[in-house]
């Protein structure tokens, strides 16, 4: 073989590895997975209908029912889980809600829930039923499904115009900067079917700047750095991106559930994978909502540990100081569950 042949087979090889680099697969988890049984928690005789997601502090537990018939968000003590009071009314008032999609608290305490038909982050005094403030979002944004607190004066909501991947906004609704793009490999076109195949739920932690979104089809997990505006890594999994038909403008989905939730923790980041194939949930009549597989990676996506559940949660919250989990199981009669790590 002369020099010029060896030199291209060379090149040929930094090629290829340059192509397995940018194009990772999640680790094998079946070596360091591990399965743990939950302990369910008493919530009282609060009814909730689809109870989706939790949040929880020092001191402070709300879940949030995604269906709610009489309210949205029900809150209790914690670690007690003493209920204290049921919040955002279902209606079409100026100041009942006509849905939920998800909740976050301040450093004061206060409560901002999305309700994203009217397009609105509604902010809610703890302990009080009664609404502080009202964010009219943009009508730049594209029924906005998911949203966190970066500072107190800024948000981040998914992008749904297909041309960005997510969106800072103002405390006046307003977008300030729209940062990245979708991270498809397969379809290169930015429009509004392809953001919707790539719905993705978020979650920042303002300590560490990090901002993880995990697809609900597919199997992509996402991790960005807001502070030094900059993309830490995308995770593609053996289910690798969202599977979708375009039907008439809109993304029909014929892959897998992926992801319903995801928690950024200190030094972790964690995420509920579901794993079910559309196809298998239609056909099993007795298939039961939530995913088992509660994946932990590091901040930069490094997989650490699959735990498998022995219930199949929806939502969950990481109570870092004590090394556990509150999750939310839809399918029996008491839906808040304890894991230990």
């Amino acid at each position: 073989m002369n020099y010029n042949k060896l030199l291209q087979v060379f090149v040929l090889v930094l090629l290829l590895q340059s192509c397995v680099d940018t194009n990772k697969k999640l680790a094998d988890f079946g070596a360091v997975s591990k399965k743990i049984s939950g302990k369910v928690l008493s919530s009282g005789s609060v009814y909730m209908r689809y109870p989706f997601r939790v949040k929880q502090t020092d001191s402070t537990l709300v879940i949030m029912d995604l269906h709610g018939s009489d309210f949205y968000y029900h809150e209790f003590s914690y670690p007690q889980l003493k209920f204290k009071q049921s919040f955002a009314k279902p209606g079409i008032g100026p100041n009942e809600f006509l849905d939920a999609e998800n909740i976050r608290f301040d450093k004061q305490g206060k409560f901002y829930c999305l309700d994203a038909n009217k397009s609105l982050i509604t902010i809610f005094d703890s302990d009080k039923n009664d609404t502080t403030a009202r964010i009219k979002l943009s009508d730049k944004l594209i029924r906005t499904l998911d949203f966190d607190i970066v500072n107190d004066s800024t948000f981040v909501v998914p992008d749904y115009t297909g041309k960005h991947r997510f969106n800072l906004i103002n405390r006046k609704g307003q977008i300030t900067k729209s940062c990245f793009t979708i991270p498809s490999k397969r379809n290169k076109l930015s429009n509004v079917v392809l953001a919707q195949a790539w719905r993705s739920f978020i979650d920042y932690n303002p300590s560490n700047g990090v901002l993880a979104m995990v697809t609900q089809l597919g199997q992509v997990l996402e991790i960005y750095d807001l502070k030094k505006d900059s993309i830490i890594n995308i995770v593609y999994g053996k289910a690798d991106e969202p599977e979708f038909i375009n039907k008439g403008g809109y993304a029909s989905p014929c892959g897998i559930m992926g992801y319903s939730d995801v928690y950024v923790g200190k030094d972790k980041i964690y995420a509920i994978f579901w794993g079910k194939s559309f196809k298998d949930i239609e056909n099993d009549p007795n298939s039961k909502d939530g995913g088992n597989l509660l994946q932990v990676f590091d901040l930069t996506g490094k997989p650490l540990r699959q735990y498998v559940l022995d219930k199949y949660i929806t939502g969950f919250t990481v109570d870092e100081k004590h090394n556990k989990i509150i999750a939310l199981d839809i399918n029996g009669n008491y839906p808040l569950v304890e894991y230990q790590l």
